[in-house]
């Protein structure tokens, strides 16, 4: 592990801004246990030729662990002091006045999806795969390389300093679209129900570098108006919850203040997008339907911090073009039927 003091001063300046918080923000009859989910390669070797190993420790460990340490600060002796970092988002997106724990709840889970589709063993699609299938029929699209010049596309119309995620994801008809998130954005959660991975399985979404508190003997607590289900205490929500459109661009200019936002609403509603906007070839007589239920399949953060060190200040479509053949594209292949099986009961 590289020392802080051989770092560029662009991780260096988040290694200091770390705070000792982390480790000490629990009352002292409870223990930690520290849960961290390893991602599927060796963060000092990096992931040539996308991220290099200081690159990478700026968007894995430094940035991640500086995402969760203001966290644990924020919900220090708040009721949500004990929750895991989804159950967080889930309970904070009920309350605009918590819009800040909302915040760094969103962008621990985004990073670390984006991360979790990364790979030392990248694959390419399979020809003959749903997925690709689906690209194929797609009039706009067509083809790989297709899809991949509108995401790019997406992605070059964003502000040079944009913190935001571009996501590429599915709805339960097999339509495929490309959606931003912004500041506080998220589609892996809608109504507080999961809508990323493992949501189709009922298993709890873990957060890269997450920390749960627990008593000896006691599994984690799952909040109030949710049940654990008997495979691994996973937290589930009625079917309601995800009736309501999961498509959510917040743009940066749209954003409410907390105190200018009625207590009813969710966070999660807010810059709801018109699917048809976003959707590739979506057939009219689905449009019904069309939003209720997605499932992103992978995305790409682009925040500065996670291309500046190997690509400077002015490098990131590089960083994007390069982003293509980091990721684990069987993985996206998986996740796009298992969706699909999840929805359809295909």
């Amino acid at each position: 592990m590289a020392s802080i003091r051989t770092l560029p001063s662009f991780s260096r300046q988040l290694a200091r801004s770390r705070s000792p918080a982390v480790a000490s923000f629990l009352p002292s009859q409870r223990r930690l246990v520290h849960h961290r989910v390893p991602p599927a390669f060796d963060v000092e070797k990096g992931l040539r030729p996308f991220l290099g190993p200081e690159n990478l420790r700026t968007v894995a460990v430094d940035w991640q662990d500086g995402v969760l340490a203001r966290l644990n600060e924020l919900t220090r002796g708040t009721e949500y002091e004990n929750m895991s970092v989804l159950q967080t988002l889930k309970q904070s997106a009920m309350n605009p006045a918590h819009a800040l724990i909302f915040n760094y709840a969103s962008e621990a889970l985004n990073n670390s999806f984006f991360l979790s589709n990364l790979s030392d063993k990248p694959t390419q699609p399979t020809p003959n795969s749903n997925f690709s299938q689906q690209i194929a029929a797609t009039a706009s699209l067509g083809s790989f390389p297709a899809l991949i010049s509108h995401f790019s596309a997406h992605v070059s119309g964003l502000h040079p300093s944009s913190g935001a995620y571009v996501w590429l994801v599915t709805d339960p008809h097999g339509n495929l679209g490309v959606v931003g998130t912004y500041a506080g954005g998220t589609v892996l959660v809608r109504e507080r129900a999961q809508m990323g991975p493992g949501g189709y399985a009922s298993k709890d979404l873990r957060v890269l570098g997450e920390k749960v508190e627990v008593k000896d003997g006691e599994a984690p607590p799952v909040p109030a108006g949710e049940t654990a289900s008997a495979a691994g205490g996973a937290a589930t929500t009625g079917a309601a919850a995800a009736a309501g459109s999961a498509w959510q661009t917040v743009q940066p200019g749209s954003q409410r203040q907390a105190s200018q936002t009625p207590v009813g609403d969710s966070l999660l509603k807010d810059g709801a997008l018109d699917p048809s906007k976003i959707l590739f070839g979506a057939k009219q007589h689905h449009a019904s339907s069309i939003g209720q239920s997605i499932h992103p399949l992978v995305c790409i953060s682009t925040h500065p911090h996670c291309y500046f060190e190997d690509y400077g200040l002015w490098g990131r479509d590089e960083y994007v073009q390069k982003w293509w053949g980091a990721v684990d594209w069987h993985k996206v292949e998986q996740a796009y039927d298992q969706f699909r099986i999840k929805q359809q009961g295909i």
